[in-house]
């Protein structure tokens, strides 16, 4: 009885994500039906509430966003972004190359949507000699190649939360995948046929023609790049070498603002327009979500249920993962959902290969979703061919999700 009230809501919720209800009235709604569903009363529901809220892991990941949110306004706002693929355009010759770079760059800061920031430098990079749907595969695909391992996106933030596994263990273990995506767009990316000649974002200053003087401007590019990328690349290191994540973003916070002088008020205005409260009310909804199911032993059924399919467990997971990522086209639906299912299905205990997978299965899910926001954007901008793209797309998806499956089956 208790496999069938959770499947009603879980399959509630499903349709309402695809009829796009935004996400976070989804989850509170879905909570608070699954808590009644259950027998819980108000006082009951209202104490679960104040348990979610109050968690230390709630706590946590709201501001980790929140410090996530105002470094990449720092960063846009000090032309840190722009600093580093105007140098980059200049150093590298290979326009495909290029290509792939800007919409790599801009992911480095996980702005919703952020595809179309990159679009218009893809299409400045290589002109009109590229298809449209080349350029929507080369801008969509390569944009996204960080979520898999780098800790200031959301999905592996969560995931670290939800499943208690540290996160420096899910970065590991999710790295490997990440260089597999980066690998499987290369044939992609060199099929590709450029005629004209390489013009960079905005032409840098100070160029000269001599030898001396291009080895120094060369010298100049590298320096602009590296310290472009300086302040993400130290939140990586920090958190690699296993410093909390909120002190590596808040020591390169502090850092950035006693560089740049920010005054009080300057540094008030920053937070004012950096801090999304609807994305932070989302999450809390997502981890309240976790906590009802956790309360009300909705779960307590479902190993034994799930014992009696003819289908292995680990690929109903993974098949939830990417239904629910299809249907929405959204990373934190996914796993705000299939990881707790996951997480009681499991007794509370899970492995990171299991972890993998159905991660891997849930982004693939998103990538090839119609409803993921950044695809429909670049198909919209370069006017592609929506099925042509995600035609390109299911290639390498599927080896990625294959690959996954396989080391599950390895490694457990």
């Amino acid at each position: 009885m208790a496999a069938a009230k959770l499947l009603i809501v879980f399959v509630i919720m499903m349709i309402l994500l695809w009829r796009k209800i935004p996400l976070v009235y989804v989850v509170i709604g879905a909570s608070a039906v699954l808590a009644f569903l259950f027998g819980t009363d108000l006082p009951g529901f209202a104490k679960i509430v104040w348990d979610a809220t109050k968690d230390p892991s709630t706590i946590e990941i709201e501001v980790i966003l929140a410090l996530i949110m105002i470094l990449e306004l720092i960063l846009r706002r000090q032309g840190y972004l722009e600093r580093m693929l105007n140098a980059l355009t200049s150093l590298i010759k290979d326009r495909r190359i290029v290509m792939a770079i800007i919409p790599a760059f801009i992911g480095l800061m996980p702005s919703a949507g952020g595809a179309l920031f990159s679009a218009p430098l893809v299409e400045q990079s290589v002109g009109k000699s590229v298809s449209a749907v080349d350029k929507t595969f080369i801008n969509f695909y390569y944009r996204h190649i960080w979520e898999y391992f780098l800790p200031i996106y959301t999905g592996v933030l969560l995931v670290s939360n939800i499943t208690g596994i540290p996160l420096p263990r899910v970065l590991l273990g999710l790295m490997p995948f990440g260089l597999l995506v980066i690998l499987l767009g290369l044939p992609f990316l060199f099929r590709i046929k450029v005629d004209e000649e390489l013009t960079a974002v905005t032409e840098p200053t100070g160029a000269t023609t001599s030898q001396d003087g291009a080895k120094g401007n060369r010298q100049k590019l590298i320096k602009d790049v590296f310290f472009s990328t300086l302040p993400v690349l130290a939140v990586v290191s920090l958190v690699m070498a296993k410093a909390p994540i909120t002190l590596a973003i808040a020591s390169v916070l502090v850092v950035l603002i006693l560089k740049h002088r920010f005054t009080l008020s300057e540094l008030l205005e920053i937070v004012r327009k950096a801090i999304v409260i609807k994305t932070l009310v989302m999450i809390w909804g997502i981890m309240l979500f976790k906590q009802v199911m956790e309360t009300v032993g909705s779960f307590d059924e479902l190993p034994a249920l799930l014992g009696t399919l003819p289908v292995p467990e680990f690929l109903i997971f993974a098949l939830i993962a990417f239904l629910i990522a299809f249907l929405t086209g959204q990373t934190g639906s996914y796993i705000g959902i299939a990881f707790p299912v996951v997480m009681a299905a499991a007794g509370g205990q899970v492995s990171l290969p299991l972890v993998t997978l159905v991660f891997m299965a849930g982004s693939a899910g998103t990538m090839l979703s119609p409803m993921h926001l950044c695809l429909s954007l670049t198909v919209d901008y370069f006017k592609s061919d929506l099925s042509k793209v995600l035609r390109m797309l299911i290639i390498p998806e599927s080896i990625i999700v294959g690959v996954a499956v396989l080391a599950y089956l390895v490694l457990t």
